[in-house]
């Protein structure tokens, strides 16, 4: 190793004080500066040598498959997978391939997929305990799907009263319209009809919307009531309460029919 600028200086003041230059009346101290001199020059000798130990050197492998080593990564393979070695050859550091933008766009599909799962799960907690909040049987889960039955049915049933009753008055304009066959129609029995045509468009609507909101809602009370049985006998299979014995093919109620 070749001495640096600074172990020369030293050198040079050591060779300037040697032993021709000690004065003989201060032998001692003439004796020290001769064993401190090797000590410090083995000590800067060593830390040289463990500054050029840490350099180590980069392994990495280029687009052809080729395996390169250099003391120091080249751009172009500042993202590619390399490994850093010290002077033995041994791996010290480890630094894996950077993602490609696809594969980036794949990460962030993947984390939102997720989310959505987590959010999902989240939304069914809530609702299930929701359900064994709002209901402590089964029969209460039938008696609320009646009553929001009951209530859709009345609307409905209103208004077909309604339509009844605006298509009896659309025949009486009907009725008068024919009175004035081959004579001007009265703007007012032209401008009625219109608007009771509009209106029983609207009812129409109205129904079919209200008609599926039934089915809806009968649905949403049937799918409860699964979940809901499904959350006590998993209640009661975690107590560990014996489930009946079936000696016999179930039977239908009388009144209901077997499909």
């Amino acid at each position: 190793m070749n001495a640096t600028a600074g172990q020369a200086r030293i050198l040079e003041s050591g060779a300037r004080n040697g032993p021709d230059r000690c004065d003989p009346s201060a032998a001692g101290e003439c004796r020290g500066s001769m064993w401190r001199l090797p000590a410090l020059l083995a000590g800067i000798m060593l830390c040289g040598i463990a500054a050029g130990a840490h350099a180590g050197l980069y392994k990495w492998t280029d687009e052809r498959g080729i395996v390169h080593y250099s003391d120091k990564l080249p751009p172009d393979a500042v993202n590619r997978a390399s490994i850093q070695l010290n002077r033995e050859g041994i791996a010290v550091k480890e630094t894996g391939q950077a993602p490609t933008a696809a594969e980036q766009e794949a990460r962030r599909a993947q984390e939102q997929q997720k989310r959505e799962r987590d959010h999902e799960r989240l939304v069914a907690e809530r609702r299930d305990r929701a359900l064994l909040d709002s209901y402590t049987d089964e029969n209460e889960i039938d008696l609320a799907k009646t009553r929001a039955l009951a209530t859709i049915e009345g609307q409905i049933a209103s208004a077909r009263s309604y339509v009844v009753q605006i298509a009896k008055r659309r025949e009486q304009l009907e009725a008068q319209k024919a009175e004035h066959s081959g004579k001007a129609v009265p703007a007012a029995i032209g401008s009625e009809l219109a608007s009771i045509d509009a209106e029983l468009a609207r009812q129409a609507v109205f129904i079919t919307g209200k008609q599926k909101e039934a089915a809806a809602a009968a649905a949403r009370y049937d799918s409860d009531k699964r979940r809901f049985h499904e959350l006590k006998s998993s209640a009661s299979d975690a107590l560990g309460s014996p489930k009946p014995t079936r000696l016999f093919a179930a039977q239908p109620a009388t009144g209901v029919a077997s499909r």
